[in-house]
């Protein structure tokens, strides 16, 4: 009897033995997929929610499966829908965070900005290698241009991250996004320029609140002989109408090749030129600050 009741038990162990490992190597299969799949094109919640069977529910490298699932259910924009597996992923492995960091997304997509911010900053402190949760981190301290919380996330690094150009080009982008959202660029007494106005040295210029930074890498000097020179020396001829400033060709004054609307504000000393051309796809508003 002892012996027919080991046997039982040895194929019931063999059994589910088996069932285990055909449920493991199918969800290896399927992960196989997903990783693959890096542009998210391939598959689709619907193929893993079919093809994933319920064990394991966690990868080799600790990370929850259902973390895939809200994944594909917010690049389809489903985002009630995953907020479901956002928290099977915590409880599955609330160790490293992954779960906060698909909370902050959902926040906001919802436009919940102060919940954003306290999930991404628990996922980016509790897991700061992970460069998505950096990422994310200051994605939220963009919109709330927080330039402290941005330089203490980027100090608490270790040093070999803060080294990598991945990490720190992110950083000096980031803070100099927040910085320049206090750029002013509504001016209530803009006016037309007087000719005699123009003619001097004019340096790029950002007005912040009591605060201007000058870019000496874009310098006009303008002459009353109409000759115009620019940060190389090089020389122009410019025509002042009304409301627009031509650049002419040296050569062929009759002929502009560059031509933009102006305006002046007198309260902030600021020469502005709308709509500069930058490239086949750019073009922005500069402004100038006389030095002499």
């Amino acid at each position: 009897m002892l012996n027919k009741n080991f046997f039982i038990l040895g194929l019931l162990i063999t059994v589910f033995s088996t069932i285990i490992n055909s449920l493991s190597l199918k969800s290896h299969r399927v992960q196989t997929l997903i990783v693959q799949d890096s542009d998210y094109k391939s598959l689709s919640f619907e193929y893993l929610d079919k093809e994933l069977p319920l064990i394991p529910n966690i990868t080799t490298s600790a990370m929850p499966l259902s973390v895939y699932k809200a994944n594909y259910l917010f690049r389809a924009k489903r985002v009630s829908e995953a907020k479901v597996f956002i928290e099977d992923a915590i409880n599955v492995n609330p160790h490293i965070y992954v779960g906060e960091y698909f909370k902050s997304i959902s926040n906001l997509y919802d436009g919940k900005i102060d919940s954003a911010f306290i999930n991404s900053k628990k996922a980016f402190y509790g897991w700061p290698k992970n460069i998505q949760h950096y990422n994310n981190y200051f994605d939220v301290l963009e919109i709330k241009r927080d330039t402290t919380s941005l330089i203490e996330a980027f100090n608490f690094l270790s040093t070999s991250l803060k080294k990598n150009p991945t990490y720190f080009e992110r950083f000096y982008k980031s803070f100099n996004k927040i910085k320049l959202s206090y750029l002013i660029t509504k001016y209530e007494d803009l006016t037309f320029m007087p000719k005699d106005s123009i003619y001097g040295t004019w340096v790029r210029a950002y007005n912040f609140p009591n605060q201007v930074v000058y870019d000496s890498t874009l310098i006009y000097q303008f002459k009353k002989n109409d000759k115009l020179f620019d940060v190389d020396s090089t020389e122009y001829r410019f025509k002042l109408s009304k409301d627009s400033l031509s650049f002419l060709f040296k050569n062929n004054p009759s002929k502009s090749f560059f031509n933009v609307p102006i305006r002046y504000s007198p309260s902030y000393k600021t020469f502005i030129l709308y709509n500069v051309w930058i490239d086949n796809q750019n073009n922005q508003t500069q402004y100038f600050r006389k030095v002499n």
